[in-house]
């Protein structure tokens, strides 16, 4: 079995490091809060809260719910490298799980999600960490294709409210877009991998170009791995996965009276949904602050809403998400016999279980076995 022995920094450097990075996060999360909430008039607001209409809101919440279910179906056919047949439930549990904690500590829930999986599967932690690798990926070039959507239709009010878009950012994105699917087509060659690689590391120190190097060759693996009849029920999940969030901000629009509210439409509902996925990628606990001014903003500025029932909007559809994402999911943790202790230190020690080739894992799955590799 390969070596696990990891160089890392002393007790007091990791320490400060990581207080230096949950410092950077919360001082992140407070300036997005503060722009989403500056000016606004907060008694509106309160009053439309206390107006807003519960089912719609609700039941925006169970199809949200119902999205990490085709999500959780989703990860089951890349998983099937690995195991032929996995527990959805598990799968499901674990899904979310892994945004409970992504609620409480950025990017951790991308460690536990797949740790829990693979302690209850019994199928190598690093097959299941490149599983997430090939999902996320997935979700990237949904989002681009997402933001092609919404430029090609609310082109002019995007690009008055976020200029970023304006000029030629559409025709950059659709290359960008087309690239990256390229990309992803050309690991599935093994010896294109290797062309490229080669060629993208030979620049960069032998340390890092090192890791590059691994982590290509894992991530190639990992796709070649997958069997061609999974490819179209994965990108047929993935539009799954995505049209139910949108149909969930749709019907939670419903939840408020306001005229404004009411006109939008579904397709307005995608645009939110392509705002909300490009705040979610601000690493911020749960979307905190960077969710509440995408959303507040786009609804305010781009579809006329009154600020006051836009900020009611941003701020119940993601406290109802969070406390219920966060609630279910140290529940389902805690079920699983891991406490939030151990969960955060998957979190702060990644090097453990990423140092193991992925390449081996898929190949040997046996090699791996979670609950005594990890001590």
């Amino acid at each position: 079995m390969p070596s696990r022995a990891v160089s890392r920094g002393t007790p007091t450097s990791i320490v400060k490091s990581s207080a230096l990075y949950y410092l950077l996060i919360a001082a992140l999360t407070a300036g997005l809060l503060y722009l989403a909430f500056r000016g606004e008039d907060l008694h509106t607001a309160m009053a439309a809260l206390a107006q807003a209409r519960p089912v719609p809101l609700i039941l925006g919440i169970i199809i949200m719910f119902a999205s990490h279910l085709a999500r959780a179906l989703r990860w089951q056919i890349v998983l099937h490298p690995l195991k032929r047949r996995t527990s959805a439930w598990l799968a499901f549990k674990a899904t979310i799980s892994g945004y409970a904690m992504n609620n409480l500590i950025p990017r951790s829930g991308e460690i536990v999600r797949p740790y829990m999986m693979s302690r209850g599967e019994g199928i190598p932690l690093a097959g299941t960490l490149a599983s997430v690798v090939v999902e996320r990926l997935t979700d990237v070039l949904a989002l681009a294709a997402l933001i092609v959507f919404s430029l090609l239709s609310f082109r002019e009010r995007v690009t008055r409210v976020f200029p970023m878009f304006s000029g030629e950012a559409l025709t950059i994105i659709a290359i960008m877009l087309i690239l990256l699917a390229g990309l992803i087509l050309l690991f599935f060659s093994e010896r294109r991998t290797e062309q490229m690689l080669a060629l993208v590391t030979r620049p960069l120190p032998h340390k890092f170009g090192k890791k590059i190097l691994r982590m290509g060759r894992d991530f190639s693996r990992g796709l070649r791995g997958l069997e061609r009849g999974a490819i179209l029920p994965l990108l047929l999940g993935t539009v799954a996965i995505w049209v139910l969030y949108g149909i969930s901000m749709y019907v939670s629009l419903r939840g408020f009276a306001d005229p404004a509210m009411s006109a939008l439409t579904l397709r307005d509902a995608f645009l939110l949904l392509t705002l909300s996925g490009i705040a979610f990628t601000i690493p911020t606990p749960g979307g905190t602050g960077s969710y509440h001014e995408f959303i507040t903003t786009g609804l305010a500025m781009i579809f006329g809403v009154p600020p006051a029932i836009a900020l009611a909007y941003a701020v119940v559809t993601h406290a109802l998400s969070y406390i219920t994402t966060t609630g279910f999911g140290l529940g389902f943790l805690v079920r699983e016999g891991i406490s939030f202790r151990s969960a955060r230190s998957l979190k702060a020690e990644p090097e453990l279980p990423l140092d193991y080739p992925l390449s081996s894992a898929i190949e040997r799955q046996g090699d791996f076995n979670p609950t005594t590799d990890l001590g």
